[in-house]
């Protein structure tokens, strides 16, 4: 019997889980490795932390989805992936396989040093799911606690805003080498910024920040006391050594637009690259469409069948970023839009999602 790891629990192992569901893979042992139970929707994130959603509505529960899938669960860290010995390495013990498909997601990445004292990275997401009690403890304790979010990409002004709608009186900030938002329209920076300093956020631009130590932010222009800071500035592949796969800077894995890593071995999300789009950004828009052709160039894979399929990026994507209280800023080439109706689109596109498997 051959045998088929998916190493990781990522967004594309979820769409295959439940495919297997409604259409086992017939004469193969098919094992799901990941080192942690929940997968959370990074889309639903700030919803969580206004205490809009619960963490089971914003998390798949993968050790259930396997039982209904038929999948043998391993709660275990991937510390390497063997190209030539067709071996996947974990924390205790070494896995064989046949197939292989890697959906590890990413994480934060440190261009700085920090002693982490009062330091959340933001991803994986668990982080700051774990860290949301700390920061009401935090508010009970001061009134008006110092919280900065190091980086102004989509994540660190949708966390910053939805930090300040779930905790009113903390003084926020955001603090950036560069501009906020880079990937967003002129239209839609500037309505940010407009909505950032009307919330009370203050943006510190073009400060590279250099070290974090002692509840102390270390630029190189000045120096920023925090209570709590968050870094969302970057990340970088998982923490796991590609043993004979190419690689891109940061740890991503190469891969072809059929998603394919070698002959026998798939890979999607922010795990990846595709060689013919390097400078694709690392969004989830992009991995929720990779997910149905993985499956079906998994499939393919495994009936021989060489006619795979491609993927080809979107050029454009509806990008809506969570405003706090129930707000929303909708984003598409030159347009955009804000306020309840972008949030209501965005709730029902969340909620639909993650139906799966419920």
């Amino acid at each position: 019997m051959k045998k088929i790891i998916l190493a990781g629990g990522g967004h594309g192992h979820i769409n295959i889980l439940k495919n297997l569901i409604k259409n086992p893979i017939k004469n193969h042992e098919i094992i799901l490795i990941t080192d942690y139970k929940r997968q959370y929707y990074s889309g639903m994130l700030a919803g969580y932390i206004e205490g809009i959603y619960t963490e089971e509505e914003i998390s798949f529960d993968i050790p259930k989805l396997c039982k209904m899938a038929n999948v043998s669960y391993r709660e275990q860290k991937i510390i390497s992936i063997d190209k030539k010995k067709q071996r996947v390495i974990t924390e205790g013990d070494a896995y064989s396989y046949d197939y292989l498909s890697v959906n590890l997601g990413s994480l934060s990445k440190l261009n700085f040093n920090t002693d982490f004292k009062g330091v959340t990275l933001v991803k994986p997401i668990l982080n700051v799911v774990k860290v949301k009690e700390g920061i009401v403890n935090l508010c009970k304790e001061k009134s008006n606690p110092k919280i900065t979010f190091i980086g102004a990409g989509a994540s660190g002004v949708e966390l910053a805003l939805s930090f300040k709608a779930a905790f009113p009186k903390a003084d926020i900030s955001i603090i950036t080498a560069r501009d906020i938002l880079r990937n967003f329209n002129d239209k839609a920076k500037k309505r940010f910024e407009k909505l950032l300093y009307q919330k009370g956020i203050r943006v510190i631009k073009k400060e590279r920040v250099m070290e974090v130590k002692n509840y102390k932010i270390f630029t190189d222009k000045n120096t920023h006391d925090f209570d709590h800071a968050f870094v969302t500035s970057g990340f970088s592949g998982p923490d796991v050594a590609f043993y004979g796969f190419m690689t891109f800077k940061q740890n991503y894995l190469g891969v072809g637009e059929n998603l394919l890593a070698s002959q026998n071995t798939l890979a999607i999300g922010d795990v990846a690259t595709i060689k013919k789009y390097p400078a694709m950004p690392k969004a989830g828009v992009y991995a929720i469409r990779e997910a149905p052709i993985l499956y079906e160039n998994l499939l393919k894979l495994i009936n021989g069948d060489n006619d795979f399929k491609t993927y080809k990026p979107q050029e454009k994507y509806l990008q809506i970023i969570n405003c706090g209280n129930k707000k929303a800023l909708a984003n598409y080439g030159n347009f955009s839009n804000y306020g309840k109706i972008s949030w209501m689109i965005k709730d029902k596109i969340d909620r639909d999602y993650m139906k799966v498997g419920k």
